[in-house]
């Protein structure tokens, strides 16, 4: 599978989105602590590919990998297709600790 040449351009893109919340967000270049830093509880690799189908194991695998263990850092994969669709992967632990966090704030602890 081949990668755009753009990469570039869509990590820029993803740090942009964090802008209001992480005002130092920004591309790394080229670094084991992911492809963004200065995003404050995750850890973000970006992949963008010239294919439909575009996760890989092994990327998700090495975001993991990447993160320290004492770190509370979510690891997540970020792909984008050659039909600019945006995805974000994490794993099934991780989104169930966020969403139910995400859950109580806005409905509050009693209405579990």
């Amino acid at each position: 599978m081949k990668r755009n040449k753009d990469w570039e351009k869509f990590e820029d893109l993803i740090a942009e989105e964090f802008k209001e919340i992480a005002p130092y967000a920004t591309h790394t270049k080229g670094s084991r602590y992911g492809d963004l830093k200065n995003i404050p509880g995750v850890h973000i690799e970006c992949k963008s590919y010239d294919s439909k189908n575009v996760y890989q194991e092994d990327h998700m695998v090495k975001c993991i990998e990447e993160v320290p263990f004492h770190s509370d850092k979510l690891p997540i994969l970020v792909t984008k297709n050659k039909d600019n669709n945006i995805r974000v992967h994490m794993s099934w632990l991780d989104f169930k600790e966020l969403y139910f966090e995400y859950y109580k704030l806005k409905y509050g602890e009693n209405n579990v």
